[in-house]
């Protein structure tokens, strides 16, 4: 026997079902997004049904495509690990890579956060210890950091500063490079319970402590330069997901149509 409430709950969470399919969908083509999946189950109270339904959401963590685009801010995680962006109070978490050069520092373009780096010594040797902004400012002359003339992002998230110089001997330019950092990567063990703070941007809470590592160590996966990683929304499955949602939709109204005459005409029989 089915009732109003029961009816309602059912139409109410299968129509939240089919919102999140076209969302994901809508989504597709926007960098290192991560579909989103919505679960429904029953509440009980006192092992009885009560009706009431608990909607969930988790971010479903898997690799998207990577592909090459020879952007010079450019850079894809093949892996677990997930960049790390700061509005300069709370850190945030991102699959997304077309970052981009405002104000002097690399930053996401959702948002404006910051990248965050380790500092890498003469020796060519990070300094895991500390998280630092990626500040690659221009002077008046010119130079980068008031050094170098040019900067390379490379595999592993190395950034390296270029010097261009002339011999005074043989009149040649010589090039030398010079790593300045090392971009910084996070891991967790649980992503999926990452909080979506906008598309592709996420924060943890304070009882979700992240690994904080090298690309290339560990679990934390590699960087690629140069490359994006694409959203990892699967179309097939997205829209044959929205389909059956629809088509569930469209059975439970059926019912609950005639689950209302039904009442209308016990009304009128009653007068």
């Amino acid at each position: 026997m089915f009732d109003f409430y029961n009816q309602m709950n059912a139409i109410n969470s299968t129509y939240e079902l089919i919102n999140n399919q076209f969302k994901n969908l809508q989504k597709f083509n926007t960098i290192g997004y991560k579909a989103e999946v919505k679960t429904f189950s029953e509440i009980y109270n006192d092992n009885m049904a009560t009706g009431a339904v608990k909607t969930e959401s988790k971010t479903l963590f898997t690799q998207g495509n990577v592909k090459k685009t020879g952007g010079k801010n450019h850079m894809a995680v093949e892996g677990n690990g997930l960049f790390i962006v700061s509005d300069g109070e709370k850190n945030y978490y991102t699959r997304r890579g077309d970052f981009e050069i405002k104000d002097g520092k690399l930053v996401c373009p959702e948002g404006n956060l910051v990248v965050k780096a380790f500092a890498v010594d003469e020796s060519g040797k990070p300094n895991t210890s500390k998280l630092v902004d990626v500040k690659l400012d221009i002077d008046k002359n010119g130079l980068i950091l008031g050094k170098y003339n040019d900067y390379v992002i490379e595999d592993n998230g190395v950034i390296s500063g270029i010097l261009r110089y002339t011999d005074p001997v043989s009149g040649q330019t010589i090039t030398k490079k010079e790593p300045i950092y090392k971009i910084a990567l996070a891991n967790f063990s649980d992503p999926s319970t990452l909080v979506r703070k906008s598309d592709t941007v996420f924060a943890a809470d304070d009882k979700m402590k992240p690994v904080i590592g090298e690309a290339g160590v560990g679990a934390m996966g590699n960087i690629k330069a140069q490359h994006l990683e694409m959203s990892n929304i699967d179309i097939p499955t997205q829209v044959q997901q929205a389909m059956l949602a629809q088509m569930q939709y469209n059975a439970t109204m059926s019912s609950f149509r005639a689950l209302n005459d039904m009442v209308k005409n016990a009304s009128q029989l009653v007068r």
